[in-house]
């Protein structure tokens, strides 16, 4: 093989690595949308947690093939992020807060599972069920693990934060 034909095949070998990791960010792409844009349906359930002047920003974003509104929201000191389905159907909402402000239980419960890790990226989740989840991130293995408890320290769920979230 000559010199030309490395770079060549190099070259190529790049350009399909490049294309392979667009389409695999796109698995959960997010698209900052004007208020305008947001279907009737989706703005109506929209109402019951929010005004339009408490939306600081829209995103259309699709998780394993779902696709949905979130919405960046500030109601003075409080903010959180809220899913809505293309259809209108509440998903679930998210926001930051600390870890001294969590159940007792799910704070003993998330410092067993993290075993001398140090926590970091607290959240209080509710999903569409309106059952609430304590979150936090740690690393151990050398992957960065996203866990969620219940109030009781129960663990309900445990993912890679790597490939969550930006």
């Amino acid at each position: 093989m000559n010199t030309k034909q490395i770079i060549t095949g190099a070259a190529t070998l790049s350009l399909i690595a490049a294309v392979a990791a667009c389409a695999f960010a796109g698995d959960e792409k997010e698209d900052a949308i004007a208020f305008d844009k947001v279907p009737a349906k989706v703005k109506a359930t929209l109402a019951t947690y929010a005004t339009e002047a408490e939306v600081k920003k829209i995103e259309k974003g699709d998780q394993d093939g779902t696709k949905f509104f979130e919405f960046d929201i500030e109601q003075g000191t409080h903010k959180f992020e809220l899913a809505i389905s293309k259809k209108g159907k509440y998903m679930g909402q998210e926001e930051d807060v600390e870890f001294a402000d969590f159940p007792a239980a799910a704070q003993k419960s998330l410092t067993a599972q993290a075993a001398g890790a140090k926590l970091s990226g607290f959240e209080k989740a509710t999903d569409k069920d309106n059952q609430v989840t304590y979150e936090a991130t740690f690393e151990k293995g050398g992957k960065q693990l996203e866990v969620a408890v219940d109030a009781d320290g129960k663990v309900i769920s445990t993912e890679d934060a790597g490939e969550e979230k930006d």
